[in-house]
């Protein structure tokens, strides 16, 4: 079954002009904020951080915000909500940035350049992924301004985007997924999951989460949006293990086949390329779910499902 069968998006709509155009836009919000994210720091430190946040990318995380924001909000997305969107992709940047060290995955390569600690060296890369966690406050504060919210409101964004990237979330994640990596570790298929709701679906979930709190949402539709985005993420996962272990380093824009030479616990490693294929299927199938389950009918939602089902990197 394919990802347009299962979430029925209108056969019309065009997932690759979508997130094209959604890229555009937080690549625009994002050119004009990184001056001032990197405001005040030393050059060489600045230089990486500036070349952090340029990292190109898919935009998966703003594009969700920006696309909750637009099922409470219809119409015209302002500029100020891709703003705020840019906030959850600066503290994914801060976490690929620390994934990438000799002291986590060791990565040479990540979207198709070299990382940062290749470039400007490993203290230089922790250091900016650091400065990068409280600029993404002070950005996410800003645009809600923008938005006419309250100080409570602006309060809730920031525990948001604070609680996904932290200890109980993305951060957690990783501190289980190194455990993970010991000799005597043993991994099953609820702790890999745990691992993953962490690592990767705290924070899909929180893009959407700001995205519907910042419209104005009510609690019914925060919730719908919120199992959406977690089992957006363990799909997403499921996908990226799918892919490390069939798809070349050329392909992928990141070093292929490293979970498998580091012995990590993945979806192909527990239960087989085939099941763990549809494992995504059924995870996807769950999300969009939700969203009907809720009333909440959106084009772009379910194209993005389809779209982290079908990716090719």
């Amino acid at each position: 079954m394919t990802a347009a069968a299962l979430t029925g998006s209108p056969a019309s709509f065009d997932v690759d002009a979508f997130l094209a155009r959604e890229r555009d836009r937080v690549n625009a919000a994002l050119d004009t904020l990184a001056p001032a994210v990197a405001q005040g720091a030393s050059h060489t430190l600045r230089e990486a951080m500036l070349y952090a946040l340029a990292t190109p990318g898919k935009r998966l995380r703003p594009a969700l915000c920006a696309a909750a924001y637009g099922v409470l909000r219809p119409g015209p997305v302002p500029d100020a909500v891709y703003r705020l969107a840019c906030a959850v992709e600066i503290v994914h940047t801060y976490s690929l940035v620390h994934d990438d060290l000799p002291c986590m995955d060791d990565d040479d390569l990540r979207r198709g350049r070299p990382t940062v600690h290749v470039v400007y060296g490993c203290g230089t890369a922790l250091l900016a992924g650091a400065a990068l966690i409280p600029a993404a406050v002070r950005v996410l504060d800003g645009a809600a301004r923008e938005l006419g919210l309250d100080a409570p409101a602006r309060g809730r964004l920031v525990a948001e985007l604070c609680g996904a990237g932290g200890a109980l979330g993305m951060v957690g994640g990783q501190w289980l997924d190194l455990r993970a990596e010991q000799p005597d570790a043993r991994v099953d298929a609820e702790g890999l999951e745990r691992i993953h709701r962490l690592k990767t679906g705290a924070l899909l979930a929180a893009s959407l989460r700001i995205g519907a709190r910042a419209a104005g949402a009510d609690e019914a539709r925060l919730e719908a949006l919120t199992a959406y985005g977690r089992e957006l993420g363990l799909a997403f996962q499921i996908v990226d293990d799918v892919l490390d272990v069939t798809r070349t380093a050329d392909e992928l824009g990141k070093t292929a086949g490293k979970d498998v030479d580091a012995g990590k616990a993945t979806y192909p490693s527990l239960f087989g390329l085939q099941r763990a294929r549809e494992m995504a299927v059924e995870r996807m199938g769950r999300a969009v779910d939700a969203l009907r389950a809720a009333g909440i009918h959106s084009a772009e939602l379910e194209a993005l499902a389809a779209y982290v089902l079908e990716r090719g990197r």
